[in-house]
């Protein structure tokens, strides 16, 4: 089975399948944005990167090990950031986009792609962020030009 979280188009982001559970949630403005996911056995980490305030926004799903999920759960404030941070950056991990709660297209994000971020040089914690929207862009664009493709035919 993939290191992959499974996500359903349609489904709020928090909730990203019917198959994914919140085990806890470490974050909550109106909405959880960021927390802990159980799928298949596996643990996950959620968190909204950006736009939590907005109608569009940008997720990112990290699998996490046994040791990761205990640190997570015993830690708070800065620690719990940088933890999350840490994570993201080592890992590929799966970006989704939401518009109004919703799920729309998702990409897996690969550490290379961390690594040539703009922002990854300057700001760890900002790397995660501009990989997830070059790669959500990159997927939005292949899916609109197989949709041209596709009605030229």
């Amino acid at each position: 089975m993939s290191d992959q979280i499974h996500l359903r188009i349609g489904a709020e982001p928090w909730r990203p399948a019917d198959s994914a559970k919140i085990d806890r949630v470490l974050n909550h403005y109106d909405i959880p944005l960021a927390g802990i996911l159980r799928q298949h056995r596996n643990y996950f980490i959620f968190e909204c990167l950006e736009g939590h305030t907005k109608d569009a926004n940008i997720w990112a799903y990290a699998k996490i090990d046994r040791l990761e999920l205990k640190a997570i759960r015993k830690a708070k404030g800065e620690d719990l950031q940088q933890l999350f941070s840490r994570i993201l950056n080592s890992r590929t991990f799966t970006a989704a986009l939401a518009i109004d709660h919703s799920i729309e297209i998702s990409a897996e994000v690969q550490p290379a792609q961390l690594k040539v971020a703009p922002a990854a040089a300057a700001q760890p914690v900002e790397a995660p962020k501009v990989a997830a929207s070059h790669a959500i862009h990159i997927k939005a664009d292949r899916v609109q030009s197989a949709g041209t493709l596709a009605a030229a035919w």
